[in-house]
């Protein structure tokens, strides 16, 4: 796009937004029952997002070296990984203490939905290959952080289930990445690619479907504990983004990396927060009031941290 002023980035966000509408809306009135999410989300992640990785990573000029997707991956895992210790250190000033939701707390307001509300945006903003392949290498570092930093957090580094980051997403990013560095991606024949275009393309807008059909689920669940319903987007939207607007603004880094650092920076807690809380001995009511309240402030303060992000950092 070539004005990437606010009202540009709006109209690419605000899709988004009416596509998590729209899943609210289908479960609201039962037209997507609570008993298909399982099998729709295993649809997605286990075979519709690594089709859609494979056409936007295999052959792309911009992941074909190793020390750009290190770069990348490992600043997915340092800026995750900051921003749940900032929170974590914060929390007790919400009155948020240990047994009583700041671990939770913690890891919600510092794992931002990365994935299928960054794709589209990216997508939209950025249509070329090279952008989105970087956003899948710095998600590489990103499910490393969540499965390490974030539930090693609440269960106990000793004890996180850090081997969970190599899922099928991640596998394949590894995959197709590795068909790149050893010059085999050159031997994918075109109707390969083809199907997995076709494949991808319905990756997203599933997911997110299915993910305002779950905030549709979780709105009202809970006394409202109004310090995190107020702190908690401040801290994931306001100031942890200043941690990835000064790295994509002083590091030398690629234009396409700075980009998805950008995006990443104004993105909401992820709602995969709220099953880390249930699995792994968390405060599962605060998580779903950190990201409702997050999601629910992105609408505007999404396309405001893009547009003046994206600005800054002269990309």
């Amino acid at each position: 796009m070539a004005n990437l002023d606010y009202l540009s980035i709006l109209s690419v966000a605000v899709p988004v937004y009416l596509t998590m509408g729209a899943g609210a809306l289908a479960r609201r009135t039962g037209l997507l029952k609570p008993e298909a999410d399982t099998s729709l989300m295993k649809l997605s992640v286990m075979m519709l997002t690594p089709a859609l990785i494979i056409e936007r990573v295999v052959g792309n000029p911009a992941v074909m070296r190793l020390p750009p997707v290190l770069v990348a991956a490992g600043l997915g895992y340092a800026l995750v990984a900051l921003g749940i210790a900032f929170t974590y250190f914060v929390a007790p000033l919400v009155g948020l203490k240990k047994g009583e939701g700041r671990r939770t707390f913690s890891v919600a307001c510092g794992l931002q939905n990365y994935g299928f509300v960054a794709i589209p945006i990216v997508t939209a903003l950025f249509p070329d290959k090279g952008t989105l392949g970087v956003l899948f290498t710095f998600t590489l570092g990103v499910e490393l952080a969540c499965w390490t930093a974030g539930v090693g957090l609440l269960t106990g580094l000793d004890k996180a289930p850090w081997r969970l980051a190599l899922n099928a997403p991640v596998l394949t990013i590894l995959t197709s990445l590795l068909l790149n560095f050893t010059g085999l991606h050159a031997h994918v024949p075109q109707v390969a690619h083809n199907t997995f275009t076709m494949l991808g393309a319905c990756a997203v807008p599933l997911a997110v479907l299915l993910i305002g059909a779950s905030i549709a689920d979780l709105w009202g669940q809970g006394a409202m504990q109004w310090k995190v319903a107020i702190v908690s987007p401040i801290l994931r939207l306001g100031i942890i983004p200043v941690a990835f607007l000064l790295a994509a603004y002083h590091l030398p880094i690629s234009l396409e990396l700075k980009r998805v650092i950008v995006v990443q920076a104004a993105m909401p807690s992820a709602v995969f927060n709220i099953m880390i809380a249930r699995l792994y001995g968390g405060h599962a009511s605060t998580a779903v009031q950190v990201v409702i309240a997050t999601t629910v402030v992105s609408c505007i303060s999404t396309p405001l941290v893009i547009a003046w992000g994206l600005k800054l950092v002269g990309a």
